[in-house]
C-alpha cells in the first residue's frame, strides 16, 4: 500500500471529521474510520486537529446565536470496539442556566472489556485511546475538561485550551495537560503511572504536591508519598498495546505472565519460583499467551504445558 503525504492525511482526516459531524456512523463507516486510525501514527493527531477545528466552528455559531454550547452524553455504547465511534459526544446548543447545571452534573462513562482497546474521539478535539480493561467517566464543561479513570490504562491527545484545563483524575492523584500526548496507568494496587511523550504534563498529588514530566519521561504515584520521576522511556514499548502487541525488554516471566493476564482469561503460571525468575525479551502478540509461552520454552529450555484453564511453564525434564 502507498503511504499517504502529510497533505493527503490531513485531507482525510479532516473529511472523517465532517462525516461524524454529520451523525453517528454506519457499523461499516466505524470499521473503516478505525482501521484508517490505526494504519499510520501520524492520523491520529490529524484526526484530533480536524475534530477541534470543527468543535470551534460549532462553538462560535452557537456563541453569535446567544445559545450555550455543552455535551450531551449518548447512551452507553456497546462494548464492541466497532462501536467506539458512535459513542464520541456531540455537541448541542440549549439554553438556561438550569439545563446547563444538569449537564454539568451528569458524566459519560467508558469501559473496555478483557483484550479491547477502543479510541474514543472527545467534544474538544482531543483523543483518548483505551487500553484492556479500564472504565471511568468523561466530564466536560465551559470551565473544565476532566477524565475520571478509575482503573486501566488510557493515553490521551490533547488539544490545547489555555482557558479550559484538561486534567486526568485517578484516585488521589490528578495530571494536568495542555497541547499534550500522555498515558495514565492505574493496575491494581500498583503505584500509579503517568508517562509523558511531549507537551505540558504535570502529575499532582492528594498533598499538592507538583512535579512536570519532560518529553519521554516517566513518574510513579503510591499511596501517601509524593510523585516521583524516573529516567527515559522507550515510546514503542509503552504504546505497543495499541497494535496488539506486548514488548518486554528484560522481564521476568513472571512479569509477563501478569501482562498477559490483562489481555486473556487463560493464565501463564510459571510452575516454580526459579521459573518465574527467568528473564525473556521480544515483542509478542498480547491475545496469543500460548505462542509467547512456546517461544520462552525454546528460548528458556522450559516444558509447556496447555489446558483450558492455564499454560504452564516447567523446568525440562532430563
Amino acid at each position: 500500500m502507498v503511504r499517504q503525504t502529510s497533505q493527503e492525511v490531513e485531507r482525510a482526516a479532516c473529511l472523517w471529521a465532517a462525516r461524524l459531524d454529520d451523525g453517528p456512523l454506519s457499523p461499516a463507516d466505524q470499521a473503516e474510520l478505525d482501521a484508517w486510525l490505526e494504519g499510520d501514527v501520524r492520523r491520529l493527531g490529524a484526526f484530533a486537529r480536524a475534530r477541534a477545528v470543527a468543535v470551534h466552528s460549532r462553538r462560535a455559531a452557537a456563541l453569535e446565536a446567544g445559545a450555550i454550547p455543552f455535551t450531551r452524553a449518548t447512551p452507553k455504547p456497546s462494548i464492541s470496539r466497532r462501536g467506539l465511534i458512535a459513542a464520541s459526544v456531540s455537541v448541542v446548543a440549549v439554553g438556561g442556566a438550569g439545563a446547563l447545571a444538569a449537564w454539568q452534573r451528569r458524566a459519560q462513562p467508558f469501559e473496555t472489556r478483557m483484550g479491547e482497546t477502543r479510541v474514543v474521539p472527545l467534544d474538544d478535539g482531543s483523543v483518548m485511546t483505551l487500553n484492556t480493561l479500564s472504565d471511568g467517566d468523561v466530564r466536560y464543561n465551559r470551565k473544565a475538561r476532566e477524565i475520571v479513570l478509575n482503573t486501566g490504562e488510557a493515553l490521551f491527545n490533547v488539544v490545547a485550551d489555555a482557558s479550559r484545563p484538561f486534567m486526568v483524575r485517578s484516585g488521589e492523584a490528578a495530571v494536568i495537560a495542555n497541547g499534550a500526548s500522555f498515558l495514565v496507568r492505574r493496575l491494581g494496587r500498583s503505584p500509579l503511572q503517568v508517562v509523558s511523550f511531549g507537551g505540558e504534563v504535570e502529575l499532582n498529588g492528594p498533598h499538592g504536591e507538583g512535579l512536570e514530566l519532560a518529553a519521554n519521561t516517566r513518574a510513579f504515584l503510591s499511596d501517601g508519598a509524593p510523585p516521583v520521576r524516573t529516567g527515559e522511556i522507550d515510546a514503542d514499548r509503552e504504546l505497543a498495546w495499541r497494535h496488539g502487541r506486548i514488548q518486554l525488554e528484560d522481564e521476568t516471566l513472571m512479569r509477563a505472565a501478569r501482562e498477559f493476564a490483562r489481555y486473556n482469561p487463560t493464565r501463564i503460571v510459571p510452575a516454580d519460583p526459579l521459573v518465574a525468575s527467568l528473564r525473556i525479551t521480544g515483542l509478542f502478540v498480547a491475545n496469543d499467551p500460548v505462542s509467547f509461552a512456546r517461544a520462552a520454552a525454546g528460548s528458556l529450555d522450559l516444558d509447556v504445558a496447555v489446558n483450558a484453564e492455564e499454560i504452564r511453564l516447567s523446568r525440562r525434564q532430563v
